[in-house]
């Protein structure tokens, strides 16, 4: 195995804000414990298929989310749609059997249950080997666009758990040999 690759996706439709900062303080936990990082922001794409690229090779995947209405962004079911899982002779399936972290940002606790839907579309059509529980911010989180406090501490660990979880399916002959169910 090669040198340990986290990419971080943002899947909202617009460039920075708190979605790409709890991404970044995730990839620095992932940096925090040797790994190379990465991370694609949707909005800066005309196309899907430039981030869909930026994650082939990646040992492990961060996939984060604005909830709006309970649930995730068409930015991320556009990817999840274009995202290949290996089936019908592709070779290409950058999401299975990979360590996987969803993160969910939302400006209050009334869309916590949304995140539920990411992780089940990855372990479940994927057989990607999700990081449990995902992680969710909520705009108290922030001062002046910064994350803060207890989230930014529980940001930076779950990059280092996505890293250790990501080691553990590489020494695995049984994790690493997981696809999808159908």
């Amino acid at each position: 195995m090669g040198p340990m690759k986290v990419v971080a996706v943002s899947c909202s439709p617009s460039v920075g804000g708190k979605t790409r900062a709890v991404l970044e303080a995730v990839l620095a936990g992932a940096a925090a414990l040797g790994a190379e990082t990465a991370l694609v922001e949707m909005g800066e794409h005309d196309g899907v298929q430039p981030v869909v690229d930026a994650l082939h090779g990646a040992s492990a995947v961060v996939l984060g989310s604005p909830m709006y209405r309970g649930t995730y962004t068409a930015q991320f079911k556009t990817l999840i749609d274009a995202v290949p899982r290996g089936e019908y002779g592709d070779p290409a399936a950058p999401l299975s059997g990979r360590a996987v972290l969803t993160v969910a940002t939302a400006g209050s606790d009334h869309h916590l249950l949304g995140p539920g839907s990411m992780r089940a579309v990855l372990a479940d059509f994927y057989g990607s080997q999700v990081v449990s529980p995902g992680l969710y911010v909520t705009g108290s989180s922030f001062a002046d666009g910064e994350l803060v406090g207890d989230s930014a501490d529980r940001a930076r660990l779950m990059g280092s758990a996505l890293v250790e979880l990501a080691r553990a399916i590489d020494s695995s002959t049984a994790l690493r040999a997981l696809t999808p169910n159908v």
